[in-house]
């Protein structure tokens, strides 16, 4: 039985401070949880959860909202790359195993990526990338790697700019990995870098097959500057096994696949 309320709460704003400092401690929260914890009606929570949602604070899923995290500072790649190593390893991994042989596949930016190409031992693959640090640490040669050129962006060792943009137009691939700054069920893919992003939008626009988004749990509810792309062009999210099984029933709901890399040595 749900609890009885006053007609008129006189602290509105106090409760909805509640359930956001519980959803960024949580990311993931439900209605009925809520409900018994502040006391209140489940459609009361639901309002509230609007209300957040209008804000921008909360994403609200099937019986529940997920935390949406705002981040407006660009990491560099040296500090990017230290960052839950283990994970990205078996993410890496996993991903690497999703490529067949004949693949034309584009990878983009990113420290993911760089465990992805490591892994990647296919034959007859061609790999089309505007990452620079992705000939230096490729382990097969069956593979043949292509660079789009294109003005250095020493932040985040990319390729931008037009002579980038202008390589990836000349190509159609039928799989892209794609590593990013944040993903959102709301707010899609998205980058802190606008010539990033237009760039990782373009090749998801030029393949015509499975989008792959390769990223660590921490980076689900993260809603950096510049959008990517929606959540529907994704194919398939490889992550770690640290998403939330919310996160995993709210993509699935919407048709994308989710595999959930081990951890090493499992």
């Amino acid at each position: 039985m749900q609890p009885a309320e006053a007609s008129h709460n006189p602290i509105p704003a106090n409760r909805q401070d509640s359930i956001y400092r519980l959803a960024k401690e949580r990311r993931v929260v439900k209605v009925a949880e809520l409900a018994e914890l502040l006391g209140v009606t489940e459609m009361t929570i639901r309002r509230d959860l609007e209300a957040l949602e209008r804000k921008g604070l909360l994403e609200r899923t099937h019986g529940g909202a997920v935390y949406n995290d705002r981040v407006g500072l660009e990491l560099l790649y040296e500090q990017k790359s230290t960052l839950h190593q283990t994970e990205k390893e078996a993410i890496g991994k996993l991903a690497a195993s999703l490529i067949e042989e004949g693949d034309t596949v584009f990878l983009n930016s990113g420290s993911t990526i760089i465990q992805v190409i490591q892994h990647l031992d296919t034959g007859r693959v061609k790999v089309i990338t505007n990452n620079p640090l992705v000939p230096l640490n490729v382990r097969s040669d069956k593979l043949e790697v292509y660079i789009t050129g294109g003005e250095l962006r020493r932040e985040s060792f990319t390729l931008v700019g037009e002579t980038a943009m202008y390589s990836i137009r000349q190509v159609y691939a039928n799989k892209a990995v794609i590593g990013i700054d944040g993903f959102s069920l709301r707010h899609g893919l998205t980058n802190t870098i606008q010539a990033e992003s237009w760039l990782n939008r373009l090749m998801i626009h030029r393949t015509h097959g499975e989008v792959i988004l390769v990223a660590d749990s921490s980076k689900v509810g993260k809603v950096t500057n510049f959008l990517t792309s929606s959540i529907s062009a994704v194919s398939t999210i490889v992550t770690d096994e640290g998403l939330d099984a919310q996160y995993i029933e709210e993509f699935g709901r919407i048709g994308i696949r989710v595999l959930l890399a081990p951890a090493q040595g499992e």
